[in-house]
């Protein structure tokens, strides 16, 4: 039975109790779905305001300045960062408040458009304003950075990115290299709803008299080899036909079936490119350690055995399905972008506990996925320091808005107060890799990164080492040039003659 009433009861009082040392959450001005049909707010510049005496530098506020009604343009496919429907939440309000707040201290007019790739690289191309900042999933970043249609964010007047209310919230930290920043998250395009985490089905668990999830990852006994034997105590033939199939009950499905090999293989803390103190980058997954855990996430997601096999031709959202019927022990995935949100309306009560530790850690590693937002400054931009200000209005301001997320989180979706507990911790947990932008740079790096997936979860009777010999020498002359392209220093060779000739 749901406990979520219950829950209701105590959950402002857990908020309260560990907010301070944890905290992650979406700041989407409700859940982190990209709004197709919300408007988009562009209005002409016109009443001048006097700036507010709220910012002082007494509280830690930019200086207060007035930008003469600067209009201030936003490409981000997610308008309900922005512009949320008055009055659908807490948060939503607050969002309003404070583009209100900005808008009126600092005298300028904030307006979103839909973000294309395309129209992007075209603009920087013509040297046309595409907009002041753009907002797009962070492996995108990786082809602006080939590109050079972003401008390293360390080099913007009034942006300070050393201040906490930064730092917080910048959980993957993937695109600083060799002191460049090309991106970041922030309070207002936080990372923290795309950090992976498992649901558990408790009336499984309870059905099976298997060891409490909670106390397992509070004894740091939660661990690969503690997951497969649930796993496998979950397996049932819940028709009775002798056919293992879909309507049957398996340990665990995902949000993404590629996705999930390269969330384990981190959550192991091996990693797929090692960067050291100098900057040079080496391929990582050649170590026993990364073969054999490789072959440990083969059996986690052995489909048909440990893993929901859901039919061919069918949606991802098959495997979300398949855990909100009771079909699945586990799903893994991150919480934004609506994907398992179905499971907020499951009958079974459900958990939230970190990815379970691999051989090569003694803590819980948990994937920001590679589709976390992130924002960017287009090297169009002429007017970086009023950009600079309005950022950090922006970033200081919201600040408080995490905590009215977790409030809704825990009171709409959570069935229990160890969930928070998870939810809140994650960003301690938070961890990514250099492929995951590398791979949109450099073909080899993106076939480094692809063999984990191909041989854990598409291909399992293909052998990890044989497949890494193959590829091990391509991959690190990639990471060598992709060292020159996040460097700026890349240059293009030449086509050779018959290129050119096709090209004529």
């Amino acid at each position: 039975m749901k406990q979520k009433r219950m829950f209701l009861l105590v959950v402002c009082v857990l908020i309260i109790s560990i907010f301070a040392s944890a905290c992650t959450s979406n700041n989407g001005g409700g859940k982190n779905k990209e709004n197709a049909e919300a408007t988009n707010k562009v209005e002409e510049a016109g009443n001048t305001t006097s700036p507010s005496p709220e910012a002082t530098a007494d509280d830690g506020a930019p200086p207060v300045k007035d930008l003469g009604g600067y209009k201030f343009i936003v490409a981000d496919n997610n308008a309900n960062r922005w512009f949320p429907q008055e009055g659908s939440s807490d948060l939503a309000n607050a969002v309003i408040d404070r583009i209100k707040w900005v808008e009126e201290t600092y005298n300028v007019k904030i307006e979103v458009r839909k973000h294309s790739e395309e129209e992007f690289g075209a603009a920087v191309l013509a040297g046309d304003k595409y907009a002041d900042i753009i907002v797009a999933p962070t492996w995108e970043l990786g082809r602006h950075i080939n590109g050079k249609r972003i401008v390293d964010m360390n080099t913007i007047p009034n942006l300070r990115l050393d201040q906490d209310y930064w730092k917080e919230y910048n959980t993957s930290f993937l695109l600083t290299y060799d002191n460049r920043t090309y991106g970041t998250a922030a309070p207002f395009a936080n990372q923290g709803d795309e950090v992976w985490v498992l649901a558990f089905n408790k009336s499984i668990i309870d059905e099976l008299g298997l060891e409490d999830p909670y106390e397992l990852v509070k004894n740091k006994q939660w661990t690969f080899q503690k997951m497969l034997e649930m796993e496998q105590a979950a397996k049932r033939d819940l028709n009775g036909d002798g056919v293992m199939d879909n309507n049957d009950r398996y340990g665990l499905a995902t949000g993404h079936d590629w996705d999930i090999s390269v969330a384990l293989y981190l959550a192991s803390g091996n990693k797929i490119i090692d960067i050291a103190s100098d900057g040079s980058m080496k391929y990582a997954v050649n170590t026993p350690k990364a073969y054999e855990t490789i072959e440990m996430i083969k059996k986690l997601a052995k489909k048909g055995d440990t893993f929901f096999p859901k039919k061919d031709g069918e949606d991802m959202d098959a495997y979300v399905k398949a855990f909100a019927e009771g079909k699945s022990l586990f799903l893994a995935y991150s919480r934004g972008r609506g994907v398992i949100d179905p499971i907020y309306e499951m009958e079974s009560d459900f958990g939230f506990i970190p990815l379970p530790m691999g051989n090569n850690t003694d803590d819980y590693r948990t994937w920001v996925s590679h589709d976390a937002p992130s924002i960017a400054v287009p090297v169009t931009n002429k007017e970086l320091d009023k950009t600079g200000l309005i950022l950090e209005a922006l970033a200081w301001k919201a600040q408080s808005e995490e905590k009215i997320w977790m409030d809704e989180v825990a009171l709409t979706q959570l069935r229990d107060e160890q969930s928070l507990e998870t939810l809140l911790q994650l960003k301690n947990y938070g961890v990514s890799d250099m492929a995951f932008i590398g791979q949109q740079m450099q073909g080899n790096v993106h076939s480094g990164l692809s063999l984990i997936p191909d041989v854990g979860f598409y291909d399992q009777n293909l052998e990890p080492a044989s497949k890494v010999a193959e590829i091990e020498d391509a991959v690190n002359i990639g990471l060598e040039e992709l060292a020159l392209r996040l460097k700026g220093e890349f240059v293009e060779p030449e086509p050779k003659p018959e290129e050119k000739k096709k090209a004529e």
